[in-house]
């Protein structure tokens, strides 16, 4: 399929490269093929992609329309389409650390809180043992009930919500280590 069929289709993301200044992040010194995208185009892909069904994901193509300065010069053209696998890949790696260390810091929310749980049903049973008839200690007694189970709050957020948002963007960015990158000249519409 030529670059002239893909505009259009569902799986197609089309990114507008007028210049590399719109492209790349400006103040990285590395070579443009390993250059970090800039925050805009990153986040345009991520979510396009985001918005695409799963199914549609894994036949996903990057269409690069290129002003005609760009595509000619086969060498920028070539190091431009090289920058978006690299810069996911850079990005995976670097949220897949992020992935581990928070996962990390859950298990010890999630120990804390549980270990905090206990002590408040323990304290809660004590107080309770002194006077069943009183209702201001009956109501101290439940509030470290309550406070023991806010005090779990964080880790299931994490383990119920956050976790899988986390697992979802490395799956995306796994794919967009690989995902196809194709160019051709932007023609300016009349």
């Amino acid at each position: 399929m030529n670059t002239c069929e893909l505009h259009g289709l569902s799986n197609v993301i089309e990114v507008r490269v007028p210049s590399l200044a719109h492209f790349y992040n400006v103040i990285d010194p590395s070579p443009d093929d390993n250059k970090e995208l800039n925050r805009a185009t990153d986040s345009y892909i991520m979510d396009s992609l985001r918005e695409m069904s799963a199914e549609k994901r894994k036949s996903a193509i990057i269409l690069l329309d290129m002003d005609s300065s760009l595509y000619t010069n086969e060498s920028t053209r070539t190091d431009i389409e090289r920058a978006i696998n690299s810069h996911f890949s850079y990005r995976y790696c670097s949220e897949l650390k992020n992935y581990k260390y928070a996962m990390s810091k859950g298990r010890r929310y999630l120990a804390r809180g549980l270990l905090f749980l206990v002590v408040c049903l323990v304290l809660t049973s004590i107080i309770s043992s002194f006077s069943i008839q009183n209702d201001l200690i009956n109501a101290i007694g439940q509030s470290f009930v309550v406070i023991g189970w806010v005090a779990l709050w964080k880790p299931v957020e994490f383990y119920l919500y956050d976790r899988r948002d986390m697992i979802n963007d490395l799956k995306m960015l796994r794919l967009l280590e690989t995902i196809q990158v194709k160019s051709h000249i932007w023609t300016k519409p009349f």
